[in-house]
């Protein structure tokens, strides 16, 4: 299985922390946030990963290299300019199967991904998105609202309402047929540009998690994240 990870971004508020280092590298229990990452998904037989880096992106090829060291096999994508999260993905292309992970470069969520893709193949929608029902512990707002067929009907991460029960866990699988209508060179974003296109058509399903997920987007969150790792 293969995941692409999105670990290009600023990681603005984490500064002053990210003035010299990339978000992605911060260290938690003594290695950075990507090494948790990537052992994870490696546990979870995911052992070809595309690396979508930006800033300050050599400290993170120079640390990683081509994945021997971690057991997995690594490639990397590297944005000259931001192209945002769907512009990025559209860069590594090349890199990509007709199936695949996208995981945020800041989240962690400790789920069986076999069962993911599985599912993600036996639904045969053009992406899951994978929810959890609870925002209280999360420390982020909830933003996705599914219909009975547990398909997305609303996915906004500004105008949240009674409607959304659910927050995205920040972990996709998409079929490569997505980044067909996608322009090359261009700053996309997912969430603005890809995923109310998808919604529309009824192409993105949902995949719940009891498990909460963690992200280090922010002090309040990365704190959180240091508790919770072993």
């Amino acid at each position: 299985m293969q995941a692409i990870i999105l670990a290009g971004g600023l990681g603005t508020r984490l500064r002053p922390i990210t003035n010299k280092i990339p978000k992605p590298m911060v260290k938690i229990a003594g290695k950075p946030f990507l090494e948790h990452l990537i052992g994870m998904l490696k546990k979870n037989g995911i052992t070809q990963i595309v690396l979508c880096v930006g800033y300050l992106h050599l400290q993170i090829m120079d640390y990683f290299g081509n994945g021997k060291k971690f057991e997995v096999r690594i490639k990397y994508s590297i944005e000259k300019n931001p192209l945002g999260t769907g512009g990025a993905i559209k860069q590594a292309e090349k890199y990509l199967k007709d199936d695949f992970f996208v995981i945020y470069g800041d989240s962690y969520l400790g789920i069986d991904y076999r069962k993911l893709m599985l599912f993600h193949q036996k639904v045969n929608k053009t992406g899951t998105m994978v929810i959890y029902g609870n925002e209280s512990d999360t420390f982020v707002k909830n933003n996705v609202e599914i219909d009975k067929d547990g398909c997305i009907i609303n996915y906004d991460k500004e105008n949240a309402n009674n409607d959304m029960k659910y927050v995205d866990a920040g972990v996709l699988v998409f079929k490569k047929s997505i980044l067909k209508s996608m322009p090359s060179n261009k700053k996309i974003s997912l969430e603005e540009d890809i995923f109310p296109k998808v919604i529309k058509s009824k192409g993105l399903c949902s995949f719940k998690s009891n498990n909460r997920f963690y992200d280090i987007g922010s002090m309040q969150r990365l704190r959180a994240f240091k508790k919770a790792i072993p």
